[in-house]
């Protein structure tokens, strides 16, 4: 498989030399056992492996808090001890706080981030693709977008982040769309992963991002087509941000959206582990920790 990565034309801000060695040693923890096991299972059924679940030891939480006194229920996972660390606002595609969102949340939390899933849905799990799509499309976007930029503020007022700490966004399909929003109409982030948003803001909205992007496509995606992501980074060259481009040769929609334990063919395990690595690495970066 064939992994491809552009940058942006803007300005690049590069972080601290010790938090992103940092972030590599903590994501290979993670990974190389993963990569090992996509290995073995090329000579064998062509399903993925299990992802290793080495990382920080952590603990997660059912979550809440207000914003405008508007009440939303999330899900934390956390590392177990030491300083503060950055936050990551995680947002779920149409399908809402799953099973899925949960692990992946866990995920981002044993490579050192406070992660905050917020159920942006008001607790709807849809049941099939239509249902899903209805729900997606029955959205308050701005409602939305003002209840996720209050998990920045939840997280902040957490000790395990601090007043001061960094928070980032990071979100798939709907999500991602929602993620662009809340970083262009908001201060509240300092970096943002996009995967593959089917949510297509107004293009000047992206004028007002100032965060630094990573962003994430599979070449066949069929909900967010070349089409749509050539449309989206001329905008950003246009409007001079910074971004990093990676395209996931052979991969649909949602591809990432996985369990760490998912039995899926190798390809797309290694297209997963490799995004989020990227992911994590990019984070650290931007936020620290």
């Amino acid at each position: 498989m064939l992994f491809r990565s552009v940058r942006g034309s803007g300005k690049i801000k590069l972080g601290s030399l010790q938090g992103a060695l940092a972030a590599i040693v903590r994501t290979k923890e993670i990974f190389n056992m993963a990569e090992e096991t996509s290995r073995q299972n090329d000579t064998g059924n062509g399903r993925g492996g299990t992802l290793n679940m080495d990382g920080e030891l952590i603990v997660s939480l059912h979550a809440g808090y207000e914003t405008n006194g508007v009440y939303m229920d999330a899900f934390v996972a956390r590392p177990a001890d030491g300083p503060p660390r950055p936050g990551v606002v995680l947002l779920s595609g149409m399908g809402g706080l799953t099973w899925t969102q949960r692990e992946i949340t866990r995920l981002f939390a044993r490579a050192g981030f406070v992660a905050l899933s917020p159920d942006y849905l008001g607790g709807k799990i849809p049941a099939n693709r239509t249902e899903g799509l209805y729900v997606k499309n029955s959205l308050d976007v701005k409602g939305a977008v003002d209840q996720i930029t209050g998990g920045a503020a939840f997280l902040r007022s957490l000790p395990s982040v601090g007043a001061r700490g960094k928070v980032g966004i990071m979100g798939f399909c709907l999500g991602g769309g929602l993620a662009l929003l809340a970083a262009g109409r908001t201060n509240a982030f300092q970096a943002g992963v996009i995967f593959h948003q089917s949510l297509f803001p107004d293009m000047r909205e992206l004028e007002t991002i100032n965060c630094r992007l990573q962003c994430h496509y599979g070449t066949e995606d069929h909900s967010t087509p070349r089409a749509e992501v050539d449309a989206f980074t001329r905008a950003l060259n246009h409007f001079g941000k910074a971004y990093e481009l990676h395209w996931y040769d052979g991969m649909g929609h949602s591809f990432a959206q996985i369990t760490p334990d998912a039995e899926v063919p190798a390809p797309q395990r290694s297209a997963t582990n490799l995004s989020y690595q990227r992911s994590f690495e990019f984070l650290h970066r931007e936020l620290g920790g």
